[in-house]
């Protein structure tokens, strides 16, 4: 089966495995006492354990420095203290992902190693590639404060190199058939009459039911105008309510609310809609008139396809995850925990 096109990068596991997983393992992690580290942390106390794996703490900073990497060049040091509730911050919930993203790495190793599934030379070299250029990059401070060593770091890519290796093993019987009419996206200029929600200048609207009466009589107007008219755009720019005039949609886009999505996709190119009563995404609720520009955009289809494809192959691998899962008994050091920071 073809594969499709995951984005991999320093935090390749972040894209392929989190977004894949969410939710799947922290259910899983105890914070109860166990035998694991009850001391002070050390490079190789063993933090985590998944079934008879242990995760030592050296690993785990390990994940902290990518994130550090990724975030704070932009974001700077204060964003990990950055209240995201009461008794919440966005260090909190990196922690957490961490903690879940290592839980996952393993499930998914010990499953690769019952199915006999290993990485090959190429992939261990790339592994070993990615870690050096990692570790030569960091400063020496972050070399000791995130535990960095290429033999650790290879490690954390060879997990993330058989993690995505593994999400098309366990995919590889996905549907991959997807018909035209399923993924068909179209472009499309609409006019906008708003009776409830924001126009383009900011204004709320909340009409009445005299005042939707006159709305719908403007609607009206409108469409025996645009008929007439040569240039559909600028009209529709000279007279919307909404901010935007231009949309490409599908089925799988309800983002002038379904009724408008249904009557577009039934016009041919040229074509104008009827006025369509319609409520969209964000709840802006008018009268809708639509003008087919292109009643098959391919490029917006064939990548409509992928997603459909690739979201198919996600939803089956988050169900063998969790039988993997069900295997493994997952336990985190309470002293780690309650020591953990980014």
């Amino acid at each position: 089966m073809r594969k499709n096109k995951i984005a991999v990068g320093i935090l390749s596991i972040l894209l392929i495995v989190s977004a894949v997983l969410s939710g799947c393992s922290k259910d899983r992690i105890s914070t109860k006492k166990t035998k694991l580290e009850k001391g002070d942390m050390q490079d190789t106390s063993v933090v985590i354990k998944v079934g008879d794996t242990g995760v030592k703490y050296s690993e785990v900073r390990n994940y902290c420095y990518l994130l550090k990497c990724q975030y704070e060049d932009n974001f700077g040091k204060e964003l990990w203290q950055y209240k995201l509730g009461d008794n919440d911050t966005i260090g909190n919930e990196a922690r957490q992902e961490i903690a879940s993203l290592v839980t996952q790495l393993k499930v998914i190793r010990k499953t690769a190693d019952k199915m006999k599934i290993a990485l090959d030379s190429d992939e261990k070299n790339e592994a070993v590639r990615s870690a050096e250029d990692i570790v030569g990059s960091a400063s020496a401070e972050d070399k000791k404060n995130y535990c960095l060593s290429v033999q650790n770091m290879t490690t954390l890519y060879e997990d993330n190199i058989l993690a995505e290796k593994m999400f098309y093993v366990a995919t590889d019987d996905a549907d991959t058939v997807v018909t035209d009419d399923e993924a068909r996206q179209i472009d499309i200029q609409y006019i906008a009459v708003i009776t409830n929600g924001k126009d383009r200048n900011g204004t709320n609207i909340s009409m009445n039911a005299r005042a939707k009466k006159e709305a719908a009589k403007r609607a009206a107007n409108l469409l025996k105008k645009a008929k007439k008219s040569k240039d559909f755009l600028a009209f529709a720019e000279e007279n919307t309510d909404a901010e935007s005039v231009s949309a490409t949609i599908g089925k799988n886009n309800d983002l002038l609310g379904r009724s408008v999505t249904a009557e577009a996709l039934k016009l041919k190119k040229g074509k104008i809609s009827k006025v369509i009563t319609s409520k969209t995404t964000d709840g802006t609720q008018g009268y809708f008139i639509i003008y087919c520009i292109d009643n098959n955009n391919e490029d917006a289809t064939y990548k409509r396809k992928e997603e459909i494809i690739e979201e198919r192959q996600i939803n089956m691998f988050k169900e063998k995850y969790a039988e993997w899962l069900k295997d493994c008994d997952v336990k985190i050091s309470q002293k780690f925990w309650e020591t953990f920071e980014m």
